[in-house]
């Protein structure tokens, strides 16, 4: 073991006295609260994250292809079928999307605004393997939604869509209740219902499809499929569910970042702490100090002993911070602590948030810590190394 990490550690083992404990301490708390509290918020910020992007590839395709023009039904089940053999692909279907308003028994003068997805087969989410054949077209509701309106499987329901051009007649689906989804996020669960696009295209012909949705086996991996299907159909317009997204999840990054940052100047501040008790400690160690460079230490040697105890009893205490933020995570996110009622959860999007702490948020920590911990421990060694040590001796 090296000489001047042998001298710190003896420093910080030896008994001392009350002061030099107590700030001591009061220095290795204070920077693991700090630490903890820092992984905990970044935690939280990755589990938002990745809250939000499981929501968003369960709802939507990974990636949609537009047509600029009316597609055809017969058009888009042909590129469906054709993008199934693209390697990565795997599942295509034809989408359309339409606005509407559906009846609110509680409210009947006050319909609520809902968005409607009309698929070739329905998701997976929905429990559902094809459409059920009803009198009536199904429909698949959000669980929000339903519980809103108070719709039970089998029930019937009335979606009004927006009147033609040139004409003052109000279209309207009634619809039959097959099953409910729920995605724990706010805008799916409370706006969307899924219908067949087949019986659409039955009342309404002249609707078309808007596109072909495109589940990916990695829905990471949108780079490397997006361009065969761009090379293979070049009249549609191709986007994938982080370019829908893409304010969202800027706004998180920087949120996040700004959330680092306010949080590592707590972490400084707990670490001035430990420049405190170095201060204790090179004045309690004064006599050991000059001993030393009596016996022939340089002024470099107790610098070195009293920057390493800073470091040893920060870095305890940044190590123990970032254990118990871990731990605090896993707790809070096996018991959903983080839970939204249903107006908050329309602004955060989902109803829960897990905490999750991702590997390279806690080697942030780790890294910002130790470099404020080695700061402040600079100014108190330089200090004690520059002390006479007949002084020093005198003194003691």
């Amino acid at each position: 073991m090296p000489l001047a990490l042998d001298l710190a550690i003896r420093f910080l083992r030896r008994r001392t006295g009350r002061l030099l404990r107590g700030t001591a301490l009061a220095a290795f708390f204070a920077v693991a609260l700090a630490v903890a509290a820092l992984v905990i918020t970044l935690a939280l910020m990755r589990g938002y994250t990745d809250a939000i992007s499981a929501a968003l590839q369960r709802g939507n395709a990974h990636m949609v292809g537009f047509a600029g023009y009316r597609m055809t039904a017969d058009e888009s089940k042909s590129f469906a079928r054709q993008m199934t053999a693209v390697d990565g692909v795997q599942r295509a279907t034809p989408v359309t999307y339409l606005s509407g308003l559906i009846d609110d028994p509680a409210e009947p003068s006050r319909p609520l605004a809902v968005t409607i997805k009309a698929v070739q087969a329905p998701p997976a989410y929905t429990g559902l393997d094809t459409w059920p054949d009803t009198q009536l077209m199904p429909v698949v509701l959000g669980a929000r939604l339903a519980s809103q309106i108070g719709a039970e499987i089998g029930e019937i329901t009335t979606v009004r869509l927006p009147p033609d051009t040139g004409t003052w007649i109000i279209p309207s689906l009634r619809l039959e209740v097959a099953g409910t989804f729920s995605l724990a996020f706010a805008e799916f669960d409370q706006q969307w219902i899924l219908v067949p696009l087949g019986r659409v295209h039955e009342i309404m012909p002249d609707v078309g499809a808007a596109g072909v949705e495109v589940e990916l086996a990695d829905p990471m991996a949108v780079d490397r499929v997006r361009e065969p299907l761009e090379t293979g159909f070049p009249t549609l317009l191709f986007t994938d569910w982080r370019e829908m997204n893409r304010s969202l999840f800027a706004a998180l990054r920087w949120q996040t970042i700004s959330l680092f940052v306010v949080l590592s100047l707590v972490v400084a501040v707990a670490s001035f702490q430990v420049s405190s008790a170095l201060v204790v400690l090179a004045i309690d160690k004064r006599r050991a100090a000059g001993t030393i460079q009596a016996l022939g230490g340089t002024p470099s040697l107790v610098r070195r002993v009293l920057l390493l105890s800073g470091l040893l009893l920060g870095c305890v205490g940044l190590g123990l911070g970032i254990a118990f933020g871990c731990i605090a995570s896993w707790i809070l996110s096996v018991f959903r602590v983080v839970r939204f009622p249903e107006g908050l959860a329309r602004v955060y999007m989902v109803d829960s948030i897990p905490f999750h702490p991702a590997p390279a948020d806690i080697l942030a920590v780790a890294g910002v810590g130790v470099v404020l911990v080695t700061l402040a421990s600079l100014w108190p060694a330089w200090r004690a190394s520059r002390e006479d040590p007949i002084k020093a001796l005198r003194a003691a």
